[in-house]
C-alpha cells in the first residue's frame, strides 16, 4: 500500500524517531456505471426542462400580468419561462421514478409486502405527475392559472 521513505540525516544529531511514508494513489481504469447513469440522467434533465430552447431563445425568469401579479406559466404556447421548464422536467422525473418503482415491484418476488408497497408508491407517482403536467398545460392554454 505505501513504501518507507528514508531521508538523509547529519552524522552526529539524534535523529526523531518517526518516519514518513510516500502515498501510492490509484488511478482508476474505468468509469463507474454510477457516474455515467448520473450524466445520462443529468443530460435527460437538461433536455425535458426545455434546455436548448433555454440556450436559444434567453426566456423571461418570471413574468407579471397587467395588475402587476406573477404569473408562473407563459400563456403562449411557443414561450415559456424558466422555471415552467424546470418545474415540467423535475415533474417528468417524478413520473418516470414512478415507472422505476412499478418496475422494481416486479423483480422481487420473495418480498411481497415491499413489492406491493413499490407497486402503490409508483402508481401514485406517475398519476400525480399526469395530474400535475395536464394541468400546467391546460392553464397554458386558457391563459391563466
Amino acid at each position: 500500500m505505501s513504501e518507507k521513505l528514508e531521508l538523509p540525516w547529519i552524522p552526529g544529531l539524534k535523529r526523531p524517531n518517526f518516519s514518513f511514508y510516500r502515498i501510492k494513489v490509484a488511478i482508476p481504469t474505468s468509469i463507474p456505471n454510477s457516474f455515467i447513469y448520473g450524466l445520462i440522467f443529468l443530460s435527460v434533465l437538461y433536455i425535458f426542462s426545455g434546455g436548448v430552447y433555454d440556450l436559444v431563445e434567453e426566456p423571461f425568469a418570471r413574468g407579471s400580468d397587467s395588475q402587476g401579479n406573477p404569473v408562473l406559466i407563459f400563456a403562449d404556447q411557443d414561450r415559456q419561462f424558466l422555471i415552467e421548464g424546470l418545474v415540467a422536467g423535475i415533474i417528468m422525473f417524478l413520473g418516470a421514478a414512478g415507472l422505476y418503482l412499478i418496475y422494481e415491484a416486479t423483480t422481487d418476488p420473495h418480498n411481497p409486502d415491499r413489492a406491493t408497497s413499490y407497486q402503490l408508491l409508483g402508481v401514485l407517482l406517475l398519476f400525480v405527475s399526469f395530474f400535475i403536467l395536464q394541468t400546467m398545460y391546460n392553464c397554458k392554454l386558457t391563459g391563466g392559472c
